[in-house]
């Protein structure tokens, strides 16, 4: 039977290592935690002080973080509002198909899925198209002919 202390070791020491593999620094700080519960493990064997030590622990340092990496880069975090883009102009980068695959538009800087409004008509890399309307994590596009209709 694993003892409580190598139970939050273990765990701790498999989620830091889950962090190498992914693109984000936040899985880290809950191998941190499950540490700091190791310790309060060994120190008390009760098991709801070692569930509110990773908890609390985790979660001050994940929002701590983020305060830090702030003011690290002196960036604000970006949000973007989707109504903000719907009628602005876009640049095709990647060819946009329905029929053989979502592409991809630059518009105000970023980068965003795409497809037709039209499942018969294509977008060539280098076309300027016009936001039609966003669908969750895309956006519909059409030529910059066509004026805006009222039917979506």
């Amino acid at each position: 039977m694993i003892t409580p202390v190598a139970f939050w070791i273990i765990f701790g020491v498999i989620l830091m290592v889950i962090e190498i593999f992914t693109p984000t620094f936040f899985i880290f700080w809950f191998g941190l935690g499950s540490l700091a519960a190791a310790v309060v493990a060994y120190f008390y064997e009760n098991t709801l002080f070692e569930l509110l030590t990773f908890i609390i622990v985790s979660g001050i340092l994940v929002l701590s973080s983020r305060k830090l990496a702030k003011k690290i880069t002196g960036e604000e975090v970006r949000s973007i509002n989707v109504d903000e883009i719907v009628g602005k102009e876009a640049v095709v980068i990647e060819r946009i198909d329905n029929k053989q695959s979502k592409g991809v538009v630059k518009v105000g800087g970023d980068m965003w899925r795409a497809v037709s409004f039209d499942d018969n008509v294509t977008f060539e890399q280098g076309d300027y198209v016009i936001i039609d309307r966003v669908e969750g994590a895309h956006v519909v596009v059409k030529p910059k002919e066509i004026e805006k209709t009222d039917e979506h």
